[in-house]
């Protein structure tokens, strides 16, 4: 029986849930055209990023590893180790979906193990992964670069945030403290931000779709707010960056942002995961005011340095 492109890949998807991410195993093919086996090898280390820093273009990449069988002809052994880079392409992917955190306590795994759904629209998207590079290594392997896209249409995003759960959101962007007394000159600037950037680098902060920012007493400054569902899946809630001088030079936080440092980040009721920056209070006051008077946080203008 042949096995076509579409069996293959079922296959793999099939394998690739059940892996854990120890398991960072390059492909052999198989010499008979219709077997594909998946064989682990500790010393070959998988390649596997999600580059957050890129904002709404933010992608999974990984590449993928096969080795053609011995003693078949070149051309043959090519066709099956390029088969076999996409097998090992397709695992990974998939593993990676499954550690992506939607929130501060969930991750793509555990909506997949709780939704049907959300498992087969995975499952989709990883069938559906560009390859967007590949080549012939000297060791008689073959690589294939393929990707999927963490925003915008048949996304990770667009799989994930439906499932966000309602306690992710807080209703409305609360308004300084009555305590808050800004000075004259605080004022004045204050109409001015064209959002906020806040400062959360070596504090291990982790990136997710779905970050609330908290300040020291508790207060929800930012987070899933009256904020348009599709403009999440597009473009994200916030930006992520690793560099704070780049971000204030060319972000979504704009020309005029309000940087602030993050003191700590937290996970969210049980949760441990560090997706969340915590404010002081003062700084929460600054960019409460600065919003009453700019509306930057409904434009979604927030960064964070990581």
């Amino acid at each position: 029986m042949r096995m076509n492109k579409k069996m293959v890949t079922a296959a793999v998807l099939g394998l690739a849930f059940s892996f854990g991410a120890a398991y960072q195993a390059p492909v052999m093919a198989a010499p008979a055209e219709t077997n594909v086996s998946v064989q682990v090898n500790v010393q070959h280390e998988a390649k596997s990023i999600v580059t957050w820093e890129k904002g709404s273009n933010a992608a999974i990449e990984v590449w993928g590893v096969g080795y053609a069988p011995a003693n078949v002809p070149a051309a043959r052994g090519q066709a099956l180790a390029r088969r076999a880079a996409m097998v090992d392409g397709y695992r990974q992917l998939a593993e990676t979906i499954e550690g992506v955190q939607v929130d501060s306590e969930t991750t793509m795994r555990d909506l997949a193990i709780e939704s049907d759904v959300v498992k087969t629209n995975v499952k989709a998207l990883v069938k559906g992964a560009r390859i967007i590079d590949e080549h012939n290594n000297e060791d008689g392997s073959y690589s294939v670069k393929m990707t999927i896209p963490m925003f915008g249409e048949s996304s990770v995003a667009s799989v994930a945030l439906p499932q966000v759960k309602q306690t992710a959101f807080i209703s409305d962007i609360p308004k300084a403290s009555e305590a808050f007394k800004p000075t004259k000159e605080e004022q004045k600037v204050a109409v001015g931000y064209t959002g906020i950037i806040i400062d959360a680098s070596g504090l291990g902060l982790q990136c997710t779709f779905s970050p609330v920012v908290f300040d020291t007493n508790g207060r929800a400054i930012y987070g899933m707010l009256e904020i348009d569902r599709d403009y999440a899946i597009s473009h994200g809630m916030v930006e992520y960056s690793n560099d704070l001088q780049a971000s204030a030079a060319n972000s979504r936080a704009g020309a005029n942002p309000l940087v602030v440092k993050a003191i700590s980040v937290k996970g969210g009721g049980n949760s441990v995961n560090p997706v969340n920056p915590v404010i002081s209070v003062e700084d929460g006051d600054k960019i409460l005011f600065a919003n009453e008077k700019s509306g930057m946080l409904g434009k979604h203008a927030v960064v964070f340095v990581k």
